[in-house]
């Protein structure tokens, strides 16, 4: 067993490369830009959607500036690590909203389902739940007879996120109708993947022996955490929602079945 005491946990034991994350923080700060001008436009609708990307956007960058900008002495401290955690936790967190939150908008005004209340209820229910656990996680791990704690609260943390991550296809399947989902697959299915990938890459550092083999490394960071985010926030800014989402429901017309007659997706 690992003798959490002589480690270095939570932090890191790897040197960020700047010239990389400061690569990435441009990509990130111009994608940042596309949505707020794309947003802007059409008045920010869907609301919640724009909120989420653009929260998940900043926390993004903020990261990125501060592994740039900050020396690795600065950033393994309590007072920086207080505040770099959140801004690696809050970007997938926003990016699980936002995906739900999308199928809401493709739903329409079709009536409740009890499958609804999984969107309306226990999606934000679960991502609060695991963000008190991994906050309380973050604090019990500058405690020396916590650590052990510390680590199971951030193995529960990112299983409540990973079991989110999964379910999202199957609300996407039993609530979305065949209809309107080809509106949003592209953007969906890239979104997803990347918070899938992100969640388990989560699941696995929650692991106290992966946590310290894959932090002597900056390569994982980049493989399971940056790279499927910045996918995600470029791809919902290339397929920003307001252009894909079908029309309100009460302008598609209905065959004599009552089945909508969507037209054909929009082109991008």
């Amino acid at each position: 067993m690992i003798n959490l005491t002589e480690t270095k946990y939570p932090f890191y034991s790897y040197m960020p490369s700047r010239f990389i994350t400061g690569g990435f923080a441009v990509f990130v700060c111009l994608s940042l830009v596309g949505w707020l001008v794309q947003s802007l436009r059409v008045k920010c609708r869907p609301p919640m959607l724009a909120i989420f990307l653009f929260m998940s956007h900043l926390a993004t960058f903020i990261d990125l500036v501060l592994r740039t900008t900050v020396s690795i002495d600065a950033l393994n401290t309590k007072t920086l690590y207080r505040v770099t955690a959140p801004m690696m936790s809050i970007p997938p967190r926003m990016l699980l909203f936002a995906n739900y939150h999308c199928l809401v908008e493709l739903r329409g005004k079709k009536p409740h389902r009890p499958i609804d209340r999984i969107i309306d209820i226990v999606v934000p229910l679960g991502g609060i739940t695991a963000d008190i656990l991994l906050g309380i996680a973050n604090e019990l791990s500058f405690k020396t007879n916590y650590l052990h704690l510390s680590f199971h609260l951030r193995q529960a943390s990112a299983g409540f996120v990973l079991c989110l991550a999964l379910l999202f296809y199957v609300v996407w399947y039993l609530a979305v109708p065949h209809a309107r989902r080809h509106y949003v697959l592209p953007l969906l299915a890239v979104s997803s993947i990347c918070v899938l990938i992100e969640a388990i890459y989560t699941q696995i550092i929650s692991i106290p022996a992966l946590f310290f083999a894959l932090n002597q490394s900056e390569f994982w960071y980049y493989v399971g955490h940056l790279i499927p985010i910045v996918i995600a926030l470029i791809t919902w800014t290339l397929f920003h929602p307001a252009r894909l989402l079908p029309p309100p429901e009460r302008d598609v017309p209905h065959d004599e079945n009552k089945k909508e007659l969507l037209p054909s997706s929009p082109q991008v």
